[in-house]
């Protein structure tokens, strides 16, 4: 019911109307955020960067594009740290390769910053009215697959250990995307006036939470958590009711065997003995090995893409393919100035976000935004998804949301203040 009334919302209102300035942009961008989250990340990179060019050859997009060089900030960081990642490439084993990908990133972080803004300007409202509205329904996808192959499962087996995740996405991907949509979904249903899509975005978020826990990755459970706070901070009574349900269900799982895999989450999170038993897990060791790589190649790491190669070389115990914590893969890869300018960027996003997203006329989507992207982050310090051509784009343009939205309060701000100041308005 509340769905067909939310498709009856969005319906309303002319897609064309609203796209005609930035009609081939916007549907690209919505393409992109589509099929991005459906795991296909790679392709989908590569489709934003040819679109990126097109528009290069398009006159009147051309301005709007390299206003974006106008950032001076934002433009230099990211020059300095991608010009270090080559640099860390020309000295590493696999020269061409490692260069080729410290260039893609650079297109995979600087393309949605500065091209998201097409879709998500004063003038422009397409992201709010179409790209959110689909990020939820693919949400809504992930969770209902999940959930069916879980009841299947318990249903044909009974109740096993495994991890539950999307098929596109992959054990490691589902996670994040769920935190990432999380937020977004929340955001999108708390903008709503009537209040019962309040509860409806809180119920949303107890879906997804219990989806991560079927996932079985304790990284992204903790991050959700955070998220949780996060969104109803201004929201008490919703957040003592969250703590309750929270508080029930741990103390169900010390009784009952089907929560037993909360339980099991709950020991490995707090009780002495986990934290003995975690020293000698195998993701502790591949941060020991991670830490060996950065001391032998701390100033220029050991190129983009190669942690796989030298990790063999440190005794992880396993063979992992990165480093599992995203400041120590930045590091390991690209070397203390690589991991000094790539968390400058991400740290001026979130300082950008934090000025501007009370300001913002969506402005609890904006949260959403926001604080799914601080979830991803807190999920990648077990993770490095971020920093992975597949998943890291999401990521990227969930920034490219942030750094837009302060730019539109920016510009909000000055014309108020022109208006104020003005000859005409002071008569």
């Amino acid at each position: 019911m509340w769905l067909a009334h939310i498709k009856d919302h969005v319906m309303k209102i002319d897609l064309f109307r609203h796209v005609s300035k930035y009609k081939i942009e916007s549907l690209i961008l919505l393409a992109i955020f589509v099929f991005t989250w459906l795991g296909f990340g790679k392709y989908t990179a590569g489709v934003i960067a040819v679109a990126f060019l097109i528009c290069l050859f398009i006159k009147e997009r051309r301005a709007f594009l390299f206003d974006y060089f106008k950032d001076g900030v934002l433009i230099t960081l990211l020059i300095l740290f991608t010009f270090n990642n080559i640099i860390s490439s020309l000295f590493s084993i696999e020269k061409l390769e490692s260069t080729v990908l410290s260039i893609v990133f650079f297109l995979v972080i600087f393309i949605p910053l500065s091209y998201v803004r097409f879709s998500l300007n004063r003038n422009n409202e397409f992201f709010i009215r179409w790209v959110v509205p689909a990020g939820l329904a693919v949400a809504i996808v992930i969770l209902l697959y999940i959930f069916t192959l879980f009841f299947k499962t318990l249903i044909t087996e009974g109740f096993i250990i495994k991890r539950y995740t999307f098929y596109f996405l992959g054990k490691a991907s589902t996670p994040d995307v769920i935190v990432m949509l999380g937020g977004l979904g929340y955001g999108f249903m708390r903008q709503q006036r009537e209040v019962k899509y309040h509860w409806l975005g809180f119920l949303y978020l107890l879906l997804c939470f219990c989806c991560i826990i079927l996932t079985y990755d304790r990284g992204s459970t903790l991050a959700f958590f955070v998220v949780m706070v996060l969104l109803f901070a201004f929201d008490y009574k919703r957040l003592i009711l969250l703590f309750g349900i929270l508080a029930f269900i741990i103390a169900l799982s010390f009784i009952f065997k089907p929560f037993e895999r909360l339980q099991h989450l709950f020991n490995y999170l707090y009780l002495k003995s986990s934290w003995e038993r975690l020293m000698s897990h195998t993701q502790l060791a591949t941060f020991k090995g991670a830490w060996e790589m950065i001391k032998d190649h701390w100033l220029l790491g050991v190129g983009t893409g190669n942690y796989a190669a030298f990790s063999k070389q440190y005794g992880t115990g396993r063979w992992y393919t990165y480093a599992h914590n995203f400041v120590l893969q930045f590091w390991a890869e690209n070397g203390l100035f690589g991991m000094i300018f790539g968390l400058s960027i991400i740290g001026l996003i979130l300082y950008r976000w934090a000025k501007s997203w009370k300001l913002y006329k969506y402005k609890y989507i904006a949260l959403g935004v926001g604080v799914s992207f601080i979830g991803m982050l807190i999920g990648n310090l077990t993770n490095s998804t971020i920093w992975m051509i597949k998943i890291a784009l999401p990521f990227w343009l969930l920034a490219g949301v942030m750094n837009a939205i302060y730019y539109i309060v920016k510009e909000e701000k000055l014309s108020e203040h022109v208006s104020y100041t003005s000859p005409d308005t002071a008569q």
